[in-house]
């Protein structure tokens, strides 16, 4: 069982953005929650005086408010700025303290273009394929040929949002291209499932027999598609289907019309969330 978190302060009628990453919080705890799950984005833009005066005027805490502004006017580090924040709300535990302030001296250390990496690995990772595939644009746009390594890190991840958007051609280029540059088997399996996507049975076949290199990533291909799909048949949405499939052979098309509708909107609401951020 998780523990239990008592709220502190109120729930705020206007949420506080962070616009590297393009959050909205109402609350202390949502803050907290951000804070110890992302420790990347404790920086200096952190501190800043309308994130103390939001805690004061809209969460209701002025002493927690007023103490942030004092230790902004003192000059302090980021990581005292938001020690005092969790400490207020006792919101974690000493260990999740500890791996925060691990995480904040491996972070430490970052370049610029790093962290912008980070923001987009949780956009991705949060389900904001678009944003995050401009966030990965703009480091490519600055990121200099010899840094090899993170170049193939954020064309494997651009492979990944792209893939996630559907957009099969995309996803299959840049997984090619973080293979090429980083030799790893994760992407090149990637590139393999983007191209069984985009193409035919038949096509697939003579793509394979055309580029021998590609045969051992292929048969490992194959027995993930199989788990997924056992995977998959297990599931809740797997029964669903199953549920409409007999609707449809009994002759109920008023439920089957019914259910299809009802699952066809949740699936462009959320590739609208996938798309627009």
């Amino acid at each position: 069982m998780g523990r239990t978190l008592l709220c502190t302060g109120k729930y705020a009628e206007k949420p506080y953005h962070f616009e590297n990453i393009f959050v909205n919080v109402y609350c202390i705890e949502e803050l907290c929650y951000l804070l110890s799950a992302n420790p990347f984005i404790i920086d200096a833009s952190i501190m800043d005086r309308k994130l103390a005066e939001w805690i004061d005027t809209e969460c209701g805490l002025s002493e927690l408010g007023h103490q942030l502004l004092n230790l902004l006017h003192k000059g302090i580090q980021p990581g005292i700025f938001v020690d005092a924040i969790l400490d207020y709300v006792n919101y974690n535990t000493k260990a999740e303290r500890e791996r925060i302030q691990e995480a904040l001296q491996g972070s430490a250390g970052l370049t610029e273009l790093e962290r912008a990496k980070k923001q987009g690995d949780y956009l991705v990772k949060n389900r904001k394929y678009q944003l995050a595939i401009a966030e990965y644009d703009k480091i490519l746009m600055q990121l200099p040929e010899a840094e090899t390594e993170l170049r193939a890190s954020v064309y494997h991840n651009m492979g990944a949002a792209y893939g996630n958007l559907f957009q099969f051609e995309s996803a299959a280029k840049y997984f090619k291209r973080a293979y090429e540059q980083n030799g790893q088997e994760e992407s090149c399996i990637r590139y393999l499932i983007a191209q069984r996507e985009l193409m035919s049975e038949g096509e697939y076949i003579a793509f394979l027999a055309e580029n021998a290199k590609y045969y051992e990533a292929s048969l490992k291909v194959e027995r993930l598609l199989q788990q997924t799909k056992a995977q998959f048949e297990a599931t809740r949405e797997n029964r669903m289907l199953s549920a409409l499939k007999i609707y449809k052979d009994e002759g109920n098309a008023a439920s089957y019309y019914e259910e299809m509708d009802r699952i066809i909107s949740r699936l462009k609401e959320n590739y609208r969330e996938s798309v627009t951020g």
